[in-house]
């Protein structure tokens, strides 16, 4: 028996070798070794609380992501994705100089996975005193509200409290919500997630920033709005010997906002200037929301409407007019009229010398009003239908008779 299976023990002991050669080539051929590359592979952080129990923060300079390569059986390559590695750094383990050692592994392959580029890389970091600090939260408005709408207030009343690098939250200057109100009709409640600013007005990053409220209620007060004419007028007189000759000013019609009752009961804003004494031009801002009230929102850019009073000396025409030719209104019912006068009267004009110029007895347009009156005679004072800006300056009266 022994002799059997010593027999020709060399040829045997070649077959194993030359099927073990086979198999190998056979392997290598159909299911070879492949290699596979991975970029930008996130690195999971391990006892972070290693560092906050030193009442310290950190910023990763380096390593935050990582590229490696892997080789294994093309079986295996094939159905490799960044999911079945472990890719962490244990900040445990963080060294004097601030770095820590990246671990690769592949837990579902085990060895049959191995890495053969990129298995030494680190995480560097830099620390910091952690501080705090509590904000308000002010509201940004982003785009327009649809035609007819407008946005009376902005408000979310959160105080966050953020926590991070002492240098960082030194930077913040502001924190803030950004709504987008574009087209939107109407109020609304929404909640946003806040952003720190800085005194530039950039945004910091804050990724290792810590909000003691990431969802910040935002409410949205929407008002319609009213197209109005606005109207500036006068009150007094300029001094003696000038005359106003025009009123200027812009816009001539304003957006206002507001509830419904309020927009309803304004037509038009009137707004009086003073031009008592005045001599020479006089150019003013009036304050449009001052003018408007609590109760409604000027809609513009600029509060202010501008005015220009515009006053020169004034010249003085006497012009003669028949009786015949002065017009009687409001004669009382049942009552007649009858001017007793035969003799011109004399009426003196004063005002600016483009708006007299032309004044004849044809277009002075001189009138008397009986509207209070009753049966009788009576001295009545003529008036005219002059320019805004003409004056009479004689008083010039006659005898009427009412019967």
């Amino acid at each position: 028996m022994k002799e059997k299976l010593t027999r020709n023990i060399s040829l045997k002991i070649l077959s194993i070798v030359l099927a073990a050669i086979l198999w190998l080539v056979i392997t290598n051929v159909d299911d070879p070794v492949k290699t596979k590359n991975f970029y930008n592979v996130p690195v999971e952080i391990l006892n972070e609380d290693a560092i906050a129990s030193l009442n310290q923060v950190y910023d990763i300079k380096e390593g935050e992501t990582i590229d490696f390569t892997v080789a294994a059986r093309r079986s295996i390559i094939e159905n490799l994705s960044v999911s079945d590695f472990n890719v962490t750094a244990d900040f445990s383990k963080l060294s004097d100089v601030n770095a820590v050692t990246i671990n690769i592994s592949c837990p579902r392959y085990g060895d049959k996975v191995t890495i053969s580029d990129g298995l030494y890389q680190v995480m560097k970091v830099s620390l910091e005193e952690q501080a705090e600090k509590h904000f308000r939260v002010d509201v940004l408005q982003k785009g327009e509200p649809a035609k007819g709408n407008y946005v009376a207030e902005k408000t979310a009343s959160t105080i966050v409290q953020v926590s991070g690098p002492k240098s960082k939250i030194e930077s913040i200057a502001k924190i803030v919500v950004e709504v987008d109100v574009t087209d939107v009709v109407g109020s609304f409640r929404t909640t946003l997630q806040p952003v720190a600013l800085d005194a530039d007005g950039k945004e910091i990053d804050s990724s290792n920033l810590n909000f003691s409220d990431k969802n910040i209620p935002v409410n949205i007060l929407m008002y319609k709005t009213k197209i109005i004419d606005l109207l500036v007028t006068t009150s007094g007189k300029p001094k003696e010997g000038y005359v106003l000759t025009a009123v200027d000013y812009e816009p001539k019609t304003i957006e206002v906002a507001g509830e419904n009752a309020a927009l309803n009961d304004i037509q038009r804003l009137e707004v009086t200037e003073d031009i008592e004494g005045i001599s020479k031009n006089v150019e003013k801002e009036i304050n449009l929301q001052e003018a408007l009230g609590k109760d409604l929102i000027l809609v513009a850019d600029t509060p202010t409407a501008v005015v220009n009073m515009k006053v020169e000396r004034a010249k003085t025409k006497d012009i003669v007019v028949q009786p015949r030719d002065i017009d009687v209104r409001n004669i009382p019912k049942g009552l007649e009229a009858n001017i007793l006068n035969t003799t011109p009267i004399l009426i003196r004009i004063m005002g600016a010398e483009k708006d007299i110029s032309d004044l004849t007895a044809n277009n002075l347009k001189p009138f008397i009003d009986l509207e209070d009156y009753g049966s009788g005679t009576y001295d009545v004072g003529v008036q005219v239908g002059t320019s805004l800006y003409t004056d009479l300056l004689n008083n010039p009266t006659v005898h009427v008779q009412l019967q």
